[in-house]
């Protein structure tokens, strides 16, 4: 009985010893999980404190997108006002041209031939007295010294050598050309005379009955009409 009550006393110790063991154990394990928790939970919150930071920037981001947007949107509603205006004024530019170009169309109508063909009879008349240097001048009163496709030495050379006369026939109004633009062309009708024996391939002008378009632009210097451009036909 004795020893069955010591056996009893072992077991239990051993049974205490082992709960005892356990209990510690069990202490450690959750120690160990209670500070992986803290370690996740602290990780998350850098984590979370990371995000909110770069949530923060992205909402200040969003916020300066935004501000530009409706910067750029009052530009282009800006631009397009403008746009709109340019476009309302170019209308009315080219409508009061047109005005202008049918005024002119008019006048052109209505105007004294003899006054516009003063510079084309005076070109002939310095032709026919060997005037070529007056006549250079005038035929190209109204062409910028650097446009001009002959030079004055060449163009008394070819005069002087190729025509004997030129008479003037007939100067009427171009009323087709120049109509779009408001521009003046004359139609001129001429009887030339070729010298004996002229080099043809260097003429302008063929023997007999020759037609030639003149255009004529305004000079404020000159205070007249001058000759821009003469081509035969």
């Amino acid at each position: 009985m004795k020893k069955f009550f010591l056996v009893m006393i072992f077991a239990l110790l051993i049974a205490v010893f082992i709960a005892f063991n356990y209990l510690l154990w069990d202490r450690e394990s959750k120690l160990a999980e209670i500070k992986n928790l803290e370690s996740v939970n602290a990780s998350y919150s850098a984590s979370i404190s990371v995000q909110k930071r770069e949530i923060g920037a992205l909402e200040d981001e969003i916020k300066n997108l935004n501000n530009q947007i409706q910067q750029y949107r009052a530009e282009i509603e800006k631009l397009q006002k403008e746009k709109e205006e340019a476009i309302s004024e170019k209308l009315q530019d080219e409508a009061e041209l047109r005005a202008k170009i049918d005024l002119i169309n008019v006048l052109k109508e209505n105007a004294d031939i003899g006054f516009l063909s003063r510079p084309v009879v005076s070109w002939a008349e310095a032709l026919n007295n060997g005037s070529y240097d007056e006549a250079y001048s005038i035929e190209f009163a109204g062409v910028p010294q650097k446009d001009r496709n002959v030079s004055l030495g060449t163009y008394v050379e070819q005069m002087e050598s190729t025509v004997a006369k030129i008479e003037i026939t007939e100067i009427k109004m171009d009323r087709f050309r120049g109509s779009a633009s408001g521009e003046i062309y004359l139609n001129v009708t001429l009887n030339v005379t070729l010298r004996e024996n002229a080099n043809v391939s260097v003429s302008r002008f063929s023997e007999g009955e020759n037609e030639m378009s003149v255009k004529l632009d305004y000079s404020k210097d000159k205070k007249g009409f001058v000759i821009s451009s003469m081509n035969i036909y």
